[in-house]
C-alpha cells in the first residue's frame, strides 16, 4: 500500500520520516557508500528534503515501511541542477511540468509480483506515474544505475536514457526522462499485475 506525504508534514508523521531516512542511510551510505549527508550519523537527509518535497511511502501488509521515493519539481532546486550537474553538464530541466525522482529505496519487502520484482518497487513506480497524471505533470526524470534499468523494463517502463556518465568509484550512471501518460500507466499495470491498484490506497502504518 502507498502513502503520499509532503515534507511539511514531517512533524505529523515523525515515525514514518525517521524510518525512511534510516533506510536511506542504510542503502546509500552504508551499502552503496555514496557521499551523502548524514544527520546524527543515523539519518540520510539533504537540502532537497524540503517542505515542498513529495514522498511516496510503501507499506507491506503488516504495515511495515518497506520502500520510498522522493519527488521534486524541477522548477525548484533539485539534484540535476545541483550535485549531478557536473556529471551531465549539457542536460538540464526547469519546469513545473517535469519532476525529478530520487532516493528510490526498497528494503525488507517479502512480497514479489509475477514479474519477479518486489511489490513495493512496482507500487512506487506505478504511484509516481499516477501522481504525475493527477497533477498535470508531463515528464519524470531520474539519475539511475544500470540495475535500475532492468527493474524499469520488468515494470513496463521504456528505456529512458538521455546520457550516461562513468564514475571511477561507482561505475556508470545514467539520466533518463519518461513521458507521464495513461499509456505508461497501462504498461506498468500490465507488467506488474497490479490491477485495480490506486495511488490513493492507504495502509495504516505500524507504530514504532
Amino acid at each position: 500500500m502507498l502513502m503520499q506525504v509532503e515534507g511539511y508534514q514531517r512533524a505529523e508523521h515523525e515515525d514514518i520520516f525517521d524510518k525512511m531516512f534510516r533506510q536511506r542511510k542504510l542503502i546509500f551510505h552504508d551499502q552503496k557508500q555514496w557521499d551523502v549527508k548524514l544527520v546524527d550519523d543515523e539519518y540520510e537527509i539533504d537540502e532537497y528534503d524540503r517542505d515542498d518535497t513529495c514522498y511516496l511511502i510503501s507499506f507491506d501488509r503488516r504495515g511495515e515501511l518497506v520502500g520510498s521515493l522522493r519527488m521534486i519539481s524541477t522548477a525548484m532546486p533539485h539534484m540535476m541542477s545541483g550535485p549531478f550537474k557536473k556529471m551531465f553538464p549539457d542536460i538540464g530541466f526547469r519546469s513545473p511540468l517535469i519532476w525529478e525522482v530520487t532516493r528510490f529505496v526498497v528494503l525488507g519487502d517479502q512480497s514479489v509480483q509475477p514479474n519477479r520484482v518486489s511489490t513495493a518497487a512496482c507500487e512506487l513506480l506505478l504511484g509516481a506515474c499516477q501522481f504525475g497524471l493527477r497533477n498535470g505533470i508531463r515528464h519524470m526524470t531520474s539519475v539511475y544505475e544500470p540495475g535500475m534499468l532492468r527493474l524499469y523494463r520488468r515494470c513496463g517502463l521504456p528505456n529512458p536514457e538521455l546520457a550516461r556518465h562513468r564514475t571511477e568509484r561507482h561505475g556508470s550512471v545514467s539520466v533518463g526522462l519518461w513521458e507521464v501518460s495513461e499509456a505508461l500507466e497501462a504498461s506498468i499495470l500490465a507488467a506488474t499485475s497490479l490491477g485495480g491498484f490506486s495511488a490513493d490506497d492507504r495502509q495504516t502504518p505500524r507504530a514504532a
